[in-house]
């Protein structure tokens, strides 16, 4: 008995997917590894994780197997919320047909009066600081990760009250030129910077 098995060719294969908060608004980035018959993506987002909504679209490249990335700025996202946003992508085929991507939470900061993160120089070469105006006596959370989404630093440091706070951090946080997100958070306060090395 001869048994044959037909294999089916994804339209989308995603390599990557971040929803991450960019200092005004949450930034979605994406990568696919390779396309087929892509039309487009639909941003889609919910407050409650159970009702999305269209918000924005992108694009697709058709019919391609090398690597495209694409990004998105949440601008429409309203300034009251605050908490828990859920995204998702819907990558639409020229047929019609779509899927949806996994689900990417992300926390939106709230009361960020009196809570500020700086990094200089920015872009970088080689070593980049960060200055916190700290909130108060607590701990201080560093995380750097990459485009792709790999956790590359986490490092918490103890402020000792209201006040300026700076550190610098190690080139192993940053191993090679490219984009990456540095999230400082302390209590319920949150902010993630863009920094670039050159």
């Amino acid at each position: 008995m001869t048994i044959t098995v037909n294999a089916v060719i994804l339209p989308v294969e995603f390599a990557s997917f971040t929803a991450v908060w960019a200092g005004k608004a949450p930034q979605l980035s994406w990568a696919t590894a390779s396309e087929k018959n892509s039309a487009s993506f639909v941003i889609e987002r919910s407050l409650d994780g159970l009702t999305f909504a269209a918000i924005g679209q992108r694009a697709g490249a058709g019919s391609t197997t090398t690597r495209n990335e694409y990004q998105y700025s949440d601008l429409s996202l309203s300034s009251s919320v605050a908490g828990t946003v859920y995204y998702r992508l819907r990558q639409v085929n020229t047929d019609g047909t779509f899927s949806y991507s996994a689900v990417k939470t992300l926390l939106i900061p709230t009361g960020k009066a009196g809570f500020k993160a700086t990094a200089f120089p920015n872009p970088f070469e080689t070593s980049v600081s960060v200055e916190v105006e700290a909130l108060g006596a607590g701990a201080i959370t560093y995380t750097v990760h990459d485009v792709l989404g790999k956790q590359l630093l986490l490092r918490t440091v103890a402020a000792s009250g209201v006040g300026l706070q700076k550190i610098n951090l190690p080139q192993s946080a940053t191993p090679r030129a490219g984009v990456y997100y540095l999230t400082v958070h302390q209590g319920n306060q949150q902010q993630v910077l863009r920094i670039s090395r050159k």
